[in-house]
């Protein structure tokens, strides 16, 4: 997409990258293995792959049965009220690890332990 967008005139300085997400546990793998491939790309010199990357994590996350059920799973599962934004943020620091630049979220909890995670992992 990013070379028609190019060849048609676009400034290729202005795309960004939107691959579908999945959230934790729900084709991880598969993302995690697109965002990598991408990124080593770009690495490796190929400018059209090196724009930044969006992703709808709030969206996705808690599309997840385990962040949106009640509490009849919290015995099993932890309490909905911790399990939804911590599904949202594993999911975002693992998409975050795996080359995305950009993280559409929706929970202030989740969005906080990101960001608690990065301040660490940054120093």
């Amino acid at each position: 997409m990013n070379i028609l967008v190019n060849d048609m005139g676009f400034p290729i300085e202005d795309v960004v990258i939107y691959p579908t997400t999945t959230s934790l546990g729900y084709g991880m793998e598969y993302i995690y293995s697109i965002l990598e491939r991408g990124r080593l790309a770009a690495l490796s010199g190929d400018k059209l792959m090196a724009q930044p990357v969006i992703l709808d994590v709030g969206h996705e996350a808690w599309r997840a049965k385990e962040a949106r059920s009640g509490d009849e799973f919290a015995e099993v599962w932890g309490p909905a009220r911790e399990r939804g934004p911590a599904w949202e943020a594993v999911t975002a620091c693992d998409l975050l690890q795996g080359g995305a630049d950009i993280l559409i979220m929706r929970h202030p909890k989740a969005v906080e332990a990101v960001r608690a995670a990065v301040r660490q992992l940054v120093g």
